[in-house]
């Protein structure tokens, strides 16, 4: 079990079901379905196609380097919009307590993309 937690493909994964029923799924409901934003969710939805590619098309090192490209900076854009309490439609991007799950949602393959960084 320790070892399938320490795998980037599994963070993947959960981050994918996670960013697209809370992200996209869930923020356009919260939108009213409005048009006008339509565009900011099919682009966090193929946001989540990326993380299913890296998931399954990529083995190993790459697949950690990926991971740790792609997610590290979204942790640090959690990071930076809890501090300056940024906001976006309207809504923080990441209020706390509120912010906690998709930070840990995100940092988690960062983390394990970090670790497995030179592994085979």
């Amino acid at each position: 079990m320790k070892d399938m937690i320490m795998k980037p493909k599994i963070w993947l994964i959960v981050l994918t079901i996670m960013h697209t029923f809370m992200g996209v799924i869930g923020g356009y409901m919260t939108m009213g379905g409005s048009i006008e934003n339509l565009a900011t969710f099919l682009y966090m939805g193929i946001v989540s196609i990326y993380l299913l590619y890296v998931a399954f098309m990529i083995e190993g090192k790459a697949q950690a380097r990926f991971t740790t490209v792609l997610c590290a900076p979204v942790v640090v854009w959690f990071v930076i919009g809890a501090i300056m309490k940024l906001k976006m439609y309207g809504f923080p991007v990441a209020e706390m307590p509120r912010g906690l799950l998709p930070l840990a949602l995100w940092t988690m393959p960062t983390l394990t993309g970090i670790m497995n960084w030179n592994s085979n």
